[in-house]
């Protein structure tokens, strides 16, 4: 998480004289009664400020009212979203009062915010602490993205470009192509099986998936640029959710049905026999993706199994994989793609509760650099790039009414960047539409997901 440093000014209210000459007094009698101060209210005003790259701040007023018997309140204590502890210097001459603070907010991290505050008097007591929220919000570019197909029965979950034709795959056998991107045809897969992962050399063109209710991983292959398709194998219990080529081989993983330990596949013979690699280096580190370039097949993994790390898998030949550190974070990493002599890995970091979206890149596959994005609250999917602009799109993390998770919508789940993210324009694509799959071709990006929660509804967006 990148970390932001605030500077902030003191400020110090004397305290009014109660009268007291300092004497002491020492006879006995009823012990002293405890006045613990209380915070009434609390508001930031203004509570909602837009996204500024670099050191972007916004003076923000704190309207605290408070009540305190004792009259002794001696220190108001505001601990900031990265943990800083700001002490104020406060006093009453009457037993409730409104006084306010400026606050200086960062605007350089989208997202929502919280702000805490808590009183302490001369006698050390504490009032509750009371939280306030700050929202940094998105200046998105909505109308970069245009609508080719909606209103689908299912959610779409991948997509590639072959160098002719785009092959969108998703539930329930799923298959959608176009030759531009704007015009898309149903193609019969053959099959119900949800296919979550398509890849491509030339016309030859897998899709793989895992059929319902637990039933077997699904291998699916075409060799006229998805056309037609024949099932080429079929593995029990088995979620396969990754593919990758090169000109003489097909490697696909996954994980074991109810289970997290990984599968690896490997065809030598353009999936006419399948074998699995024994070479895997933990089977607790499940494929989330791969892909084959610079002559490597690199997967990343799912490293919320490993609290504290991210990781990627790589091999030269298919058969014989190693381990490699991305990060010392807590990561989920669900996608990877390769172009321009480097290695593009997109997810997420954080915990399931806290989830921050994390791009990261290699130009060997072996030495990895998270680059630093402006966005929380999102996770990352895919990744493409026309070799001038990189783009990640994902989904926004839910709310929870009911029981069920809600979108949020309007949120921006896509970063580009056009100096390999160091800088980052942030968009939105359609309300709450979520972006599982993206490709570049024919002059245009390509974009596959779903609308809406309840049902998902697939969907296909494009923007040059």
């Amino acid at each position: 998480m990148r970390k932001y440093f605030f500077y902030f000014t003191l400020f110090l209210v004397g305290c009014s004289s109660n009268g007291d000459d300092g004497s002491t007094d020492t006879g006995t009698g009823p012990p002293t009664v405890a006045h613990i101060p209380e915070i009434t209210s609390f508001a930031l005003s203004p509570d909602t400020a837009t996204f500024m790259d670099g050191d972007g701040t916004v003076v923000v007023t704190a309207e605290i009212s408070v009540k305190d018997t004792g009259l002794d309140i001696q220190a108001l204590w505001v601990r900031m979203p990265d943990g800083t502890i700001v002490e104020f210097g406060e006093s009453l001459a009457t037993e409730t009062a409104t006084f306010t603070e400026d606050i200086p907010m960062p605007t350089n991290q989208i997202g929502a915010f919280s702000v805490e505050i808590w009183l302490v008097d001369r006698a050390g007591d504490s009032s509750d602490i009371v939280t306030a929220q700050f929202h940094v919000v998105a200046d998105v570019q909505v109308n970069d993205w245009t609508n080719r197909l909606s209103g689908l029965p299912r959610p779409l979950f991948d997509v590639v470009w072959n160098g002719n034709v785009f092959t969108a795959v998703g539930e329930r056998g799923a298959v959608f192509t176009s030759a531009d991107g704007i015009n898309w045809m149903a193609i019969d897969s053959g099959t119900d099986a949800n296919l979550y992962a398509v890849a491509a050399d030339g016309p030859y063109v897998v899709a793989v998936g895992f059929e319902l209710e637990g039933g077997p991983g699904i291998i699916l292959q075409s060799t006229d640029h998805g056309a037609s398709w024949t099932v080429m194998n079929r593995l029990t219990e088995v979620v396969l959710e990754a593919v990758a080529i090169n000109a003489s081989q097909v490697v696909v993983g996954g994980t074991r049905w109810g289970q997290t330990s990984a599968i690896t596949m490997i065809s030598e013979d353009r999936g006419e026999t399948w074998r699995a690699v024994d070479s895997w280096p933990d089977e607790e580190l499940p494929i989330t993706d791969l892909v084959y370039g610079d002559g490597m097949f690199v997967a990343t993994t799912n490293g919320l199994l490993r609290e504290g790390e991210a990781w990627v898998t790589v091999s030269s030949d298919g058969n014989l994989w190693n381990e490699i550190a991305v990060s010392d974070e807590h990561a989920f990493l669900y996608s990877i793609f390769h172009d321009d002599g480097q290695f593009i890995s997109a997810g997420s970091r954080g915990t399931f509760d806290d989830y921050w979206g994390a791009v990261y890149r290699s130009m060997d596959g072996l030495n990895w650099t998270r680059l630093q994005t402006p966005v929380n609250d999102v996770f990352y999917l895919d990744a493409a790039s026309n070799g001038a602009k990189l783009v990640v799109a994902g989904a926004a993390t839910c709310g929870y009414l009911g029981g069920k998770c809600v979108a949020q919508f309007n949120a921006p789940v896509g970063l580009s960047s056009t100096d390999g993210g160091v800088t980052w324009d942030v968009f939105n694509i359609d309300g709450d539409y979520e972006s599982w799959g993206l490709a570049w071709g024919n002059g245009r990006f390509v974009s596959v997901g779903h609308k809406s929660m309840f049902p998902r509804e697939g969907a296909i967006y494009t923007a040059e």
